[in-house]
């Protein structure tokens, strides 16, 4: 077959451009590889509603080491629907946390990269590790139940954005919105407060700011304190399976594979 010279030439140009992207690539070190649902780009996230994002973002795996890519693609092609383990009623409210602050952030932002409050998922992150580690209260449960509770800080319900009010504090209807803080930070605080007023004859270390603290708390001293999450059912919501959808979040928490590179 007789070659043609232009075509030799312009398929040569063509490699030695994509060597030289591939080496540039490479000298700025590793990006991160975020893995959408089939088709569907941020922009078109950005159209769809709260529910719609959720549900499509839930697929998102986001990796930042290329080699982990073959490991996310077996992930996608074998999500699951998650089981509790044996003993998740003996899961204590205070204690050691057992999530990273990355696998947080990123199980986070599977759902949700654009916070309507003044903070970004890394923010709200670090708030709920600081808040809950200084009370002795396991920020990374502490943090699921503010995912379920604002639907992964969409919010969307009787709560509004506004209020940084991240747990349903006095939201006892729907028509009742509850309390308001005036930053990202108070609304995480009240929120700590609130099960520690549960869980503990202890009195927060920082100014109470939780509206309904001491109605929880002289109640608890009263009637015995809640030393479990399994405890919260029917009480701080009414649903009887609450407690078990919190430690479901956990679980894909804890299997959330998460690398950030350094800043």
């Amino acid at each position: 077959m007789k070659k043609c010279p232009m075509l030799i030439l312009l398929l040569g140009i063509a490699f030695c451009a994509a060597l030289g992207e591939a080496a540039i690539n490479r000298t700025v070190g590793p990006q991160p590889i975020i893995i959408m649902p089939k088709g569907v780009s941020r922009s078109a996230l950005d159209l769809m509603g709260a529910e719609q994002r959720r549900e499509a973002a839930s697929q998102n795996k986001v990796v930042t080491d290329p080699n982990l890519k073959i490991l996310a693609d077996i992930l996608l092609e074998k999500e699951k629907i998650w089981q509790l383990n044996d003993n998740y009623k003996q899961v204590s409210i205070q204690g050691q946390a057992l999530a990273t602050r990355e696998q947080a952030r990123a199980l986070l932002e599977r759902y949700n990269w654009k916070l309507p409050v003044d903070a970004t998922p890394s923010d709200m992150v670090e708030l709920y590790y600081e808040e809950a580690s200084s009370e002795n209260i396991k920020w990374d449960i502490a943090f699921c139940q503010a995912l379920l509770e604002t639907g992964f800080f969409t919010f969307g319900g009787t709560v509004v954005p506004e209020q940084n009010n991240f747990c349903g504090l006095g939201t006892t209807s729907a028509t009742v919105r509850g309390a308001y803080f005036l930053t990202p930070r108070y609304g995480v605080r009240a929120h700590i407060q609130h099960l520690l007023a549960y869980c503990s004859a202890d009195k927060p270390r920082t100014e109470i700011i939780d509206p309904r603290y001491y109605l929880v708390y002289n109640q608890k001293k009263r009637d015995g304190f809640f030393s479990r999450w399994y405890q919260l059912n029917g009480k701080w919501a009414t649903g009887s399976d609450y407690s078990e959808k919190i430690l479901n979040l956990h679980k894909q928490m804890l299997a959330t594979i998460a690398v950030y590179p350094k800043q």
